[in-house]
């Protein structure tokens, strides 16, 4: 499934065949799209680029999963594509696609990867940060029971947004009024006082600077999981009385990889 930027134009296409198969312009077509919320955007005239195939540009406007639905009449079809819309500054990973092509020896004019490159990056960033806590600066909402402190639940964390009482009778606090402790997460009123929950708590969590460990090990990874996809490590990943087994394929971080980010943290993954 592909991810695009919030507020980037997704370029949705599809072709109308006949039932011999044979392209053929349908007597209607429209294109509707699901939002994340379940309501949808359309119905949406699409062009038509040559026989039976068609394209629409649709600038996204939120985030999360979308489904593109394409329907036609005469002949009757129903196509469906999802696709992902990331928020803002969240679609790029630990890594930047021009030094992922670099370490995959992928010349930086070729771009019949970058969209497969790119999912790479955000799956492998995810696992890296299993391991070391929040990478990518990422805005999160979680609903904690208040007390003498809160655990938030990624770290680092860099910045309080807000603290909202949930229940009527709770009192918000102030983020001026708070201390935050970036490294572990933890949130203490600064006067030492009670806080009184349960809160919704939003908050920036993320690095500022990718350490060199966890960028070499991001690379480590990426390499690994190209080769295994593409079976150039040798060895045969098929089923049958022929298949050669090799242990590589059967996990997604190497070793070596895994000794440079470390052992995940009790407090990370809760």
């Amino acid at each position: 499934m592909s991810t695009y930027g919030v507020g980037a134009v997704v370029r949705l296409s599809t072709s109308v065949r006949d039932s011999t198969q044979t392209l053929v312009n349908p007597a209607s077509i429209q294109l509707t799209i699901q939002l994340p919320d379940a309501t949808t955007a359309g119905p949406f005239t699409p062009i038509n680029d040559s026989t039976g195939i068609y394209h629409y540009d649709y600038t996204t406007t939120a985030t999360g999963r979308h489904i593109a639905r394409w329907a036609t009449v005469t002949p009757t079809s129903n196509d469906e594509e999802p696709f992902e819309v990331a928020p803002m500054w969240g679609e790029a990973g630990i890594l930047s696609l021009g030094e992922a092509k670099k370490q995959l020896n992928i010349d930086a004019d070729d771009r019949d990867y970058d969209e497969e490159i790119a999912g790479f990056v955000r799956a492998i960033t995810e696992a890296c940060e299993k391991h070391v806590g929040a990478l990518a600066r990422t805005t999160y909402t979680e609903k904690h029971r208040g007390g003498r402190g809160m655990v938030l639940l990624h770290s680092p964390a860099l910045s309080l947004t807000s603290v909202v009482a949930i229940e009527t009778s709770g009192t918000d606090q102030a983020v001026g009024d708070l201390d935050l402790d970036q490294p572990t997460g933890i949130v203490q009123r600064k006067d030492g006082g009670w806080m009184r929950g349960p809160f919704r708590v939003t908050y920036v969590a993320g690095q500022t600077q990718i350490p060199a460990h966890v960028r070499l090990a991001a690379l480590i990874i990426l390499q690994h999981m190209w080769e295994t996809q593409r079976g150039s490590m040798g060895g045969v990943r098929v089923g049958g009385a022929d298949e050669v087994y090799d242990p590589r394929f059967g996990f997604s971080i190497p070793r070596r990889a895994q000794e440079l980010l470390g052992d995940p943290p009790p407090e990370i993954g809760r």
